[in-house]
Formats: C-alpha cells, sequence, structure tokens
C-alpha cells in the first residue's frame, strides 16, 4: 500500500481546503482592509500543480469530489465550483502538453486559472443577479489582489509539492 497516495494526498487536499477558508477570514482583511479581497483559490493551485506533476485521471478525481465539498461548504449555489475544479484540470492539462513544466510556465497557467475561476465565478452571479458590481470594480477590489496573493502560495507551495509529487509518480511507477 502506497501510504502517500492513500493517506498523505488525502490530507494534504483536506489541510489546504481548511487553509483556504481560514486565510480568508484571517489574512484577507489584515493586507487589505475593506476596500479590497482576498479570495483564496488554494486549491487551484494544487490542483494545477497536480496535473502538472502527477496524474490527470486522479486529479480529476480530486477535482470533482472537492468541488462538490466546496460548493457545499463555501458557496450559496451547487455545482459552480463542481464544474469548475474539472474544467481547470483539463485545461492545465491541455497547455501542459505544449509548455514545459517549469516554475514560471506552470505559474502563468496557475495564474491564467486563478483568473479563470474568478472570472467565471464573477460572470455566473452577474447572470443569476446574485451580484450587481461593475466588472471594473470587481478587478480592482478583487480579481488582481486575489491573482496576487494566490501567486504568493504557489510559490511558497512550487518546490515542495512539486517533490512530493514527483516521488508519489514515482512510487506509482509512472
Amino acid at each position: 500500500m502506497n501510504t502517500r497516495k492513500v493517506i498523505v494526498m488525502p490530507l494534504i487536499a483536506i489541510g489546504i481546503f481548511i487553509l483556504e477558508g481560514v486565510a480568508s477570514l484571517q489574512f484577507g482583511h489584515a493586507f487589505f482592509g475593506d476596500q479590497r479581497f482576498f479570495i483564496p483559490h488554494f486549491l487551484i493551485v494544487m490542483l494545477v500543480m497536480m496535473t502538472t506533476f502527477y496524474n490527470r485521471n486522479m486529479t480529476l478525481i480530486y477535482a470533482f469530489i472537492l468541488g462538490i465539498v466546496f460548493d457545499i461548504y463555501y458557496t450559496d449555489v451547487l455545482g459552480i465550483y463542481f464544474a469548475i475544479f474539472p474544467f481547470i484540470v483539463y485545461l492545465t492539462d491541455k497547455f501542459m502538453k505544449v509548455l514545459q513544466n517549469n516554475i514560471l510556465l506552470v505559474g502563468l497557467v496557475t495564474v491564467f486559472n486563478v483568473m479563470l475561476t474568478e472570472c467565471l465565478v464573477y460572470g455566473f452571479y452577474v447572470l443569476i443577479g446574485g451580484t450587481d458590481m461593475a466588472f471594473t470594480t470587481f478587478a480592482d477590489q478583487r480579481l488582481w489582489t486575489t491573482i496576487l496573493l494566490n501567486l504568493a502560495f504557489f510559490l511558497v507551495l512550487f518546490f515542495p509539492f512539486r517533490s512530493f509529487l514527483l516521488k508519489l509518480k514515482k512510487s506509482d511507477g509512472m
């Protein structure tokens, strides 16, 4: 039995899920006050890295499970992240087939996916009437801070998590 795959990886996913909630409550207000919003998308960072350095099919399973749990726990609309997380894994897989998997390109793909997620969620809420925020206000108060802080999380996570995923991939014989 591969304990990294069966025990450690789900614990990492649960830890990042919890960290995402704690970070939004504790650090967003401390950094930006009431003028700017920080939306952590640490799960997207994790899913991008898993897709790049591990196994797409296993990452899709994590994306579906984490998406539905995220919807149940954090959102009022069920299904939005359940659809977005696997879509992000699919896009990342397609990007990484033509790009090298170095820190710069994986970071750019991560930033793109965070932006895409934020814009899709914003667009969905505008479509159903859940928000009346103008796009310029959204970009100024929410989008750029979200990108910067998720990029910082990516930079902190990149080397240790990449090393873990490559060891996991090697132990699986892939």
